[in-house]
């Protein structure tokens, strides 16, 4: 006979969850230029003589705070039972918000440096090449596979630069990626997902960890765009990890 606590697991259908996220996250890659562009200006303002890749933590430092906090989705896992149904039922919801903020990190990394992103069509199938090559970083199954996701436009990922290549694709080689947006969005939430599940976990252990990891997820996108939009020679970036007690501030970040 053995004895001891058990922590309840939460029941859980991943693909049907994803399913249900897709509604929600398919309308979040069109975030505002004019807001991003607002976001870079204030922090080249007191930095004017540093380079991109130096300020691509501070500019993207509000995503990724908020993305960390779209496990508060998760929070009433905290009580066993009921609470991690009511959270089972927001994970879509969250994982829409850490789109939001990794399409948005996306954008500021491409102002930053001195991509023009006003060509909509340009601009998504960059956001695309992005989050495909950060779902590819993430998945640790092997299901993600580029050239079953982009074709023959898969060499693109981890070239730097790639923005450039994909501005000498002509419209209808771009809308060959821009086809495969279902796929990328559901490649990116799949990858995702998992990980974001352990906000369910009761007593407050999940959500720790799940923010944790959202701080990991926004950080191998902004490294996956700058890749992406900065020169063709490498450049060294550093994102720091945000303290615990820093994340769950309510501050005004940009």
């Amino acid at each position: 006979m053995t004895s001891g606590f058990n922590l309840p697991k939460p029941e859980f259908d991943l693909e049907a969850t994803v399913e249900r996220a897709m509604a929600l996250i398919n309308r979040t890659l069109q975030p505002s230029l004019e807001d991003a562009q607002k976001a870079v200006d204030k922090v080249r303002a007191g930095r004017p003589l540093v380079a991109p890749g130096d300020l691509v933590g501070q500019v993207t430092r509000g995503n990724r705070i908020r993305a960390a906090r779209a496990v508060s989705y998760s929070l009433p896992s905290i009580l066993p039972g009921v609470g991690t149904a009511i959270s089972a039922a927001a994970v879509p919801v969250a994982l829409r918000e850490v789109l939001k903020e990794a399409v948005s990190a996306t954008i500021k990394v491409g102002l930053l440096h001195d991509r023009d992103l006003t060509d909509p069509e340009l601009t998504r199938t960059a956001v695309l090449l992005v989050l495909t090559e950060g779902a590819v970083k993430l998945d640790k199954t092997g299901r993600i596979r580029p050239d079953a996701i982009l074709g023959r436009h898969a060499s693109l990922l981890g070239e730097a630069a790639a923005y450039d290549a994909l501005a000498a694709l002509t419209a209808e080689e771009r809308q060959e990626i821009a086809a495969s947006q279902s796929e990328i969005l559901r490649a990116w939430a799949l990858a995702v997902g998992p990980p974001l599940l352990a906000g369910l976990l009761p007593f407050g252990v999940g959500p720790m960890a799940a923010a944790n990891y959202m701080q990991y997820v926004l950080r191998s996108t902004i490294t996956a765009a700058t890749r992406v939009f900065g020169p063709a020679a490498p450049v060294a970036v550093t994102v720091e990890t945000i303290p615990e007690r820093e994340v769950q501030q309510d501050a005004d970040e940009a």
